[in-house]
């Protein structure tokens, strides 16, 4: 059977790239929690501008990787190989990054929702594989 495209990989590239819209705007947020660790010493005046220009980075490519996706969704939707094959990589950086993170830090309850994000990609590609040109 020859499929046109695929809603439901669509909508949940979507809710993906929604997903991690979420994360990025949190993460800028949390910068803040950088700023007073760093003027009550928690962390030190050495490293200060290190932790602000990460913590900051790291928000904004969340944020790129979000847009990435939504530009990639209506590719996948039309079931374009090419964008199944980005999306793909993706969703394992997304998931072993994740898995990596939770398994070398159990307590982090953000840290599995990166896995789950991965997950939430990659289990519609992997099942519509074959219908990808």
């Amino acid at each position: 059977m020859k499929m046109k495209e695929s809603k439901i990989i669509y909508r949940c590239v979507v809710l993906a790239g929604i997903l991690l819209v979420i994360a990025a705007l949190l993460r800028a947020i949390s910068v803040n929690n950088f700023v007073v660790a760093i003027s009550t010493g928690d962390i030190s005046k050495h490293y200060a501008a290190s932790v602000l220009i990460n913590a900051s980075f790291s928000s904004v490519l969340l944020l790129l990787i979000a847009v990435w996706v939504f530009f990639l969704s209506r590719d996948l939707k039309k079931l374009q190989r090419r964008a199944w094959l980005q999306a793909i990589i993706i969703g394992i950086s997304l998931a072993a990054f994740g898995a990596g993170f939770w398994y070398q830090y159990p307590s982090s309850v953000h840290i599995p929702l990166f896995l789950a994000l991965g997950l939430l990609l990659l289990v519609p590609l992997f099942i519509y594989r074959k219908h990808f040109k």
